[in-house]
């Protein structure tokens, strides 16, 4: 079983995330600072592997980014939405930057608001 994570860290603000596969839509969803869409599901590899993709708005800004996918071989993916864009976390607030916003970073103060685990 995989699981995926997709959490918002930036201060005072909403983020809609919309993820999906080719099989299974997890709608539009809204997160407030420190909440996460998260998902768990069993991977298909080989031909007709599963991807997942996402797609964040954030104020004018948007990123689309490929939340999983099986041909990769990684499993339990835990994202972070800060300033700058998307990271991967490993451990505590310690994350690596991955895509960036389409056109720049947010306007805001901080990068992002650590809101535990």
């Amino acid at each position: 079983m995989i699981t995926i994570d997709v959490k918002n860290e930036l201060c005072s603000l909403k983020v809609i995330a919309h993820c999906q596969s080719k099989d299974d839509d997890l709608r539009a969803q809204v997160l407030d600072t420190g909440s996460a869409l998260s998902w768990n599901f069993t991977a298909r590899y080989g031909v007709g592997a599963t991807v997942f993709w996402c797609n964040l708005t954030v104020r004018d800004k948007r990123l689309s980014f490929t939340a999983f996918n099986a041909d990769d071989d990684k499993n339990d993916i835990y994202w972070v939405v800060r300033k700058e864009g998307v990271y991967t976390r490993i451990y505590g607030p310690a994350a690596k930057f991955q895509f960036g916003w389409r056109n720049g970073a947010l306007s805001v103060a901080k990068s992002y608001c650590y809101a535990g685990p």
